[in-house]
């Protein structure tokens, strides 16, 4: 593992705001990595050190990395002797931040310009927050897909906190937004479908989360995150895992009240209730809300298959031939 050396302690002492770390896990990154860092550096956030933990990429990662290294001194490169998954990839730039505030930013996205200050600025002024974050823009391609608004988790039961997110979250993108460094290092990470999830979960629950009424992070879905079948394929999960995801998702989500740290402080019986009462917001807000409209979907296009085989086979024919 190689490392380029900086001074976090003189960085905190020269800087007039907050020192805040960014997270950047890559591999195999080349191609995007300078578009996202160029995002982060634009930010023009003078107390800011970002962190890049280079998972063995097989491409020109490193030299890309390096290079951007060469040309301004808070950008810190680690290159990881082999891969070591996704999930020790992100753990490994959190245990090297030493920020006042830390924010994972994945290596196919990109912040809006002049973002990272409102974050800092409202952590101060609400230190009742555990974490912040701007509307998410998801995008395909070229083209926008949807935008992620209202998300704020302000009510002041940790237990209503936990439920409305669980209630409610389908992509878990909230998870790359700004937190105070320690309570992104009292979560621990786990290799498991919806960590995202399971993070933000314990984040609602440690403080509030407000999410700004503008646009703060741009989420690519192309590549891991582009489907949950792609991503378990990726985590190496297990066949049920992968073909009922929401299922295990609901099920850790149980596990995890009753037996994490964050929550040891509940008794058993309100651990229990609150970890039933996820689990089913987990499976209600899938198979109630999502579920028919995806199976309605599959049914719409399969009936238009059929009507054009039965109308026009040919023409499907010289389709499928081009």
């Amino acid at each position: 593992m190689k490392s380029e050396s900086y001074d976090t302690e003189q960085s905190k002492k020269n800087g007039s705001l907050p020192l805040v770390s960014i997270g950047l896990p890559t591999y195999n990154g080349e191609k995007r990595i300078v578009s996202t860092l160029t995002s982060v550096l634009n930010q023009k956030y003078p107390n800011l050190e970002v962190i890049i933990s280079d998972n063995c990429s097989s491409d020109n990662t490193e030299a890309v990395c390096k290079e951007l290294c060469k040309k301004n001194q808070v950008i810190h490169y680690f290159r990881q002797k082999e891969n070591i998954g996704i999930i020790p990839n992100f753990e490994f730039v959190l245990s090297k931040a030493s920020g006042d505030f830390f924010m994972w930013v994945a290596d196919d996205d990109s912040l809006e310009p002049g973002i990272l200050q409102k974050y800092v600025d409202f952590l101060n002024a609400n230190p009742d927050y555990s974490l912040v974050s701007g509307e998410i823009r998801y995008w395909r391609g070229v083209h926008t897909v949807f935008v992620e608004r209202d998300f704020s988790m302000d009510h002041n039961s940790r237990n209503i906190r936990v439920i409305r997110y669980y209630s409610k979250v389908k992509h878990g993108a909230i998870y790359y937004g700004l937190m105070p460094l320690e309570i992104a290092k009292k979560i621990a990470l786990q290799n498991r479908m919806g960590e995202d999830w399971h993070f933000v979960a314990k984040a609602a629950y440690l403080g509030k989360i407000k999410m700004l009424d503008c646009i703060g992070y741009n989420k690519k879905l192309d590549g891991s995150s582009k489907t949950l079948k792609q991503y378990a394929k990726i985590i190496r999960a297990s066949w049920f895992t992968t073909n009922f995801p929401h299922v295990q998702i609901a099920i850790d989500a149980f596990y995890e009240i009753m037996t994490s740290s964050i929550y040891e402080e509940k008794r058993i019986h309100s651990k229990l209730i609150l970890a039933l009462a996820s689990s089913v917001c987990i499976l209600s807000s899938f198979y109630c809300k999502e579920f028919p409209f995806i199976v309605g979907g599959k049914i719409v296009r399969l009936l238009g298959f059929k009507k054009r085989m039965r109308t026009s086979p040919n023409s499907l024919k010289e389709e499928w031939a081009s």
